[in-house]
């Protein structure tokens, strides 16, 4: 195996689709929708239609010109990688700048995943949590090592098909269990905020009318996922433009069914659970619903191994994909260059294994050095990497006057955008020191983003230099891509 195979692998145009779609929607609409609908009612739709869209605008705006700058190049294997070809960028800097950041929060991200993942498995199976860390990480990096993406690509149709038909199962069995009339009588004693109406109504979040800044907080959480290294890199395994759109139509059919599969889930879930005390806890809630399903006899226990395997398919989709952008870009955007140490290309299989391997140890230390431990840490991360990443790629695929300082510019202030809204303390509210998103009670996306894109634009304009030849010919390559190439 060479680092291309490793990286591109040699998928169909469905299971590249289908792998794009699993991890986009794996852990956040498996996992989370169904504990978000549980705890704060229907109103949570609004940040899925914000997914929804993020995800039309990179397969309907990105797919085409990424996979088209990857034909052209023939050596873009990361993001990384593309932004070098992209700008032209001299000395490497630009490149291992971005490589550097997404490996950094990558792992971290891994491990905040994989952390949860186990507390989940451990609070469910009576388990070691540490014990199953190291299994979890040690053995899906030897997997990976070996065999590369092309795992995610096999491995594809099968997580799709249960991920949907296990969180369907779980959801039927739970209301023909029940019946509709106990079922609302079990919502209308489940210490809902407002009425069972609200609950199901997508204009309330958690029993209250939502505002317009509500609004932009969750619709702006969905675009996170144009950030994803992994979901953008996989047009570098695109062949052919008729397979990009065969992988449109595929996404919104099956996006569709495992929104509504988990849609469901989590909404009769409320009233299935009911009289346990209310948790704001994954692993609590989780295992609530597994012991619930055991009680009730050899359906319920079908049921409850369903819906353990979907929330472990749904943790195991994103940390394969985040190791898998960590594993390449090491060995392509900062190994390869020799800096650090040399690669020696016939070696390529023993040194990528070396170093699946290496990143499964470290993912497994920064996961047991990570103390404090929510989903809202999980989505900070996410926030960052995806603040960074999605405006500095949308802007470089559409703008065709962007140049490598503006790049530059952006991934920087995507990077420090989330931690400084979301944390820094420089208003004054009510006798407390309080932050920029707090005074405006709207989450750090919106204003990080803007940032991002301001920088981008402002230091862009700032070192352009149109008599330069070199952007002249960036320039012109450009609009090469942006224009109609025959397949």
């Amino acid at each position: 195996m060479n680092i291309r195979r490793f990286a591109l692998g040699d998928g169909s145009a469905s299971s590249v689709a289908l792998s794009s779609i699993v991890f986009t929607a794996g852990f956040t609409t498996a996992v989370i929708l169904p504990f978000y609908l549980y705890l704060f009612g229907a109103g949570i739709f609004w940040e899925y239609l914000g997914i929804a869209i993020c995800t039309l605008i990179v397969w309907g705006v990105e797919s085409y010109p990424l996979m088209r700058y990857k034909r052209k190049s023939k050596n873009i294997l990361t993001l990384p990688g593309f932004f070098e070809y992209r700008f032209k960028a001299r000395g490497g800097i630009l490149r291992l700048f971005a490589a550097v950041e997404i490996v950094v929060l990558s792992i971290v991200l891994a491990a905040l995943l994989v952390k949860e993942l186990c507390i989940i498995l451990g609070t469910v199976m009576g388990l070691d949590a540490t014990g199953l860390m190291v299994a979890v990480l040690l053995l899906l990096s030897s997997i990976l090592g070996l065999t590369g993406i092309d795992l995610v690509f096999k491995t594809a149709w099968p997580k799709a098909v249960i991920l949907v038909i296990g969180l369907a199962v779980v959801a039927i069995y739970m209301y023909f269990s029940m019946g509709n009339e106990k079922l609302m009588r079990a919502l209308m004693s489940s210490d809902i905020t407002g009425s069972v109406s609200r609950y199901l109504d997508t204009l309330y979040h958690d029993g209250k009318l939502l505002e317009p800044e509500d609004y932009i907080s969750l619709l702006s959480m969905g675009l996170l996922a144009a950030g994803m290294p992994f979901m953008l890199g996989i047009f570098f395994s695109s062949k052919s433009a008729k397979g990009i759109n065969k992988g449109r139509k595929m996404i919104v059919v099956y996006g569709i069914l495992l929104f509504e599969a988990a849609f469901f889930t989590g909404a009769i879930s409320r009233g299935y659970l009911h009289p346990e005390k209310l948790t704001n806890s994954l692993s609590q809630y989780i295992s609530m619903m597994v012991l619930k399903l055991n009680e009730s006899g050899d359906m319920g226990r079908v049921s409850a191994f369903l819906f353990m395997l979907v929330i472990f398919l749904g943790f195991i989709t994103a940390i394969e994909g985040s190791l898998h952008v960590v594993i390449t870009s090491l060995y392509d955007d900062i190994l390869s260059s020799g800096r650090i140490v040399k690669i020696n290309p016939k070696k390529c299989k023993r040194d990528i294994m070396i170093i699946a391997i290496s990143v499964g140890v470290t993912t497994l230390l920064v996961a047991a050095y990570i103390e404090q431990m929510s989903i809202s840490l999980i989505i900070t991360f996410i926030a960052t990497l995806g603040c960074s990443i999605s405006p500095t790629v949308f802007l470089s695929l559409v703008w065709g006057k962007m140049n490598s300082h503006g790049c530059m510019a952006g991934l920087v202030a995507g990077l420090a955008s989330v931690p400084f809204f979301k944390f820094a303390p420089f208003f004054l509210q009510g006798g407390e020191r309080v932050s920029l998103c707090d005074i405006l009670g709207i989450n750090s996306v919106i204003p990080s983003m803007l940032t991002t894109v301001l920088f981008i634009v402002l230091f862009t304009v700032i070192t352009r230099k149109n008599d330069d030849e070199m952007e002249k010919e960036v320039e012109k390559e450009f609009r090469s891509i942006k224009s109609r190439i025959s397949e």
